[in-house]
């Protein structure tokens, strides 16, 4: 258990993409510090009644209630292959052909993914508390209430790498469709538990691995004891249209866990132990076979074929690139919502059916650039001239005909003004999906960027024209970042040329 502990953590953190996240979630967390004034805020509390971000109680809840999803969602994602990586390199077929104890295996990589999620985890803390201690002193920390809303984090850590590591050895989920499902899974538990307008049940309280519930009430134990007025209005990484002239204070006590709430963290570590412990028997008995689309580039290798065969070749080659990497009822899946979204009202299709059907989408959109990287498709056009730029025009006119194809509902539908931000920001998405996915090689970093966008957007983020007056700005940047990623598309093949 030892070796396999330390062999995939070691071949975890040394990758670029390891050191990446860390910088990435160190500057996340000094950019969510609560600040008292901005449109966009990380923690907003009836801005009518309370001074927003005023003392240094605030730092704690906010990142807790944001890192609540993010961090089981990023160390999810980040530790989806630990598995994979023993089948794609072949260590798992030699593991195979001897009696190689599996329960030690699993507990193995159980303990890689604690570890990384701790480690990062850690990170959010530490960066925290350094922020704290510059913006408001060391004397105004109670480190007793600094510190709870991120121990609640960890039964939660424990229990997502624990399913993490089961979407890989479970069938059916050990593909694309078990890191989408992983995603959507998560984000749902937390907008299930992040209500502060319900009271959660004993399911909700018992898989609350973002400690939301705890923070909410929390949240309006403080209101009651300053004023003896409801939460009206609570906002995570988002606007309000309430005025902010409230000029109380409020300061938010230690988190006050009950023993129904420490039996629940209990319960969460308990399951993720036994759900570990069940996973030895679903490991495959014999090497699992993956087919990829080399046999079809063999098959339709293009270097004899006249020009209008080659043009053809190209769209069919764009068209498998786009099609490959999702199942059919999956795509029938993406119609539907794609019809739904030509009968809803407007406001249905501007908050459900639009954000739903790009989520839908977002295996076939995150496999743009990673798909053919991924299956050598991209080096193998080198050998041709100009090919790798050829088949770059091609994708991108496919991928952005695909793109607003899907918008075409809300295009039709939505004022005069707000047609051109949109079609740049459609024509934008997969442009940056090609570029993340052909330098990543990897699908996992779209996927997180399209989640938090839709979060960011439905939290009341001036991200897309609707309901803002800001249509020439979001024009004017997404033309600009639409002809910034095209260029570095076109000009990558013939500066690797160079090179």
């Amino acid at each position: 258990m030892k070796f396999i502990f330390m062999a995939t953590f070691h071949e975890k953190t040394r990758r670029l993409s390891f050191t990446a996240l860390c910088m990435s979630l160190l500057f996340a967390t000094t950019l969510i510090i609560p600040r008292e004034s901005g449109t966009m805020r990380a923690l907003i509390i009836n801005p009518n009644q309370y001074s927003q971000a005023n003392n240094a109680t605030w730092v704690s809840i906010s990142i807790g209630l944001i890192m609540g999803l993010f961090l089981p969602l990023i160390s999810a994602i980040f530790l989806r292959n630990t598995i994979h990586l023993d089948r794609s390199m072949g260590t798992m077929s030699l593991f195979l052909t001897t009696r190689f104890p599996k329960g030690k295996y699993v507990f193995g990589k159980f303990l890689c993914n604690i570890c990384i999620s701790l480690i990062l985890w850690l990170i959010i803390l530490l960066t925290a508390y350094v922020e704290t201690v510059l913006k408001y002193g060391l004397a105004a920390i109670n480190l007793e209430q600094f510190i709870l809303p991120f121990l609640i984090l960890i039964p939660g850590l424990f229990f997502v790498s624990a399913v993490t590591l089961a979407t890989e050895v479970i069938p059916g989920l050990r593909g694309k469709l078990g890191t989408i499902a992983l995603s959507v899974g998560i984000t749902f538990l937390y907008t299930t538990t992040a209500n502060y307008q319900t009271t959660p049940g004993f399911f909700r309280r018992l898989l609350n691995i973002s400690g939301s519930t705890y923070l909410i009430t929390n949240i309006k134990q403080a209101i009651l004891a300053s004023s003896n007025n409801p939460l009206s209005t609570l906002r995570v990484i988002g606007s309000t249209t309430s005025r902010y002239t409230g000029n109380q204070n409020l300061v938010f006590p230690p988190l006050q866990l009950t023993i129904i709430d420490l039996q629940n963290l209990g319960l969460l570590l308990l399951m993720s132990l036994i759900l570990v412990s069940g996973l030895p028997g679903l490991i495959e008995k014999r090497p699992l076979i993956h087919t990829t689309l080399n046999q079809f580039f063999e098959d339709h290798s293009t270097i004899s074929l006249p020009i209008h065969v080659l043009k053809l070749s190209r769209f069919r080659l764009s068209i498998r690139l786009l099609t490959a990497p999702i199942a059919t009822i999956w795509l029938w899946l993406i119609c539907f919502i794609w019809l739904w979204s030509w009968f809803a009202t407007y406001d249905q299709l501007t908050h459900i059916t639009f954000p739903l059907l790009y989520l839908a989408a977002t295996p076939i959109v995150s496999s743009f650039g990673a798909s053919e990287t991924q299956e050598n498709v991209y080096q193998w056009l080198a050998t041709f001239q100009n090919g790798q730029l050829r088949q770059t025009l091609w994708s991108c006119t496919v991928e952005i005909v695909f793109s607003l194809g899907l918008i075409l509902p809300l295009l039709i539908r939505s004022p005069s003004v707000s047609r051109l931000p949109l079609s740049f920001w459609a024509i934008l998405l997969p442009l940056l999906a090609q570029l993340i996915g052909r330098t990543s090689k990897s699908t996992r970093l779209t996927q997180t960027i399209i989640i938090i966008f839709f979060y960011l957007y439905l939290n009341g983020a001036p991200l897309l024209p609707f309901g803002n007056n800001n249509h020439n700005l979001l024009t004017l940047i997404y033309a600009t970042l639409t002809i910034i990623v095209f260029t570095i598309l076109a000009l990558s093949p013939k500066i690797k040329e160079t090179l």
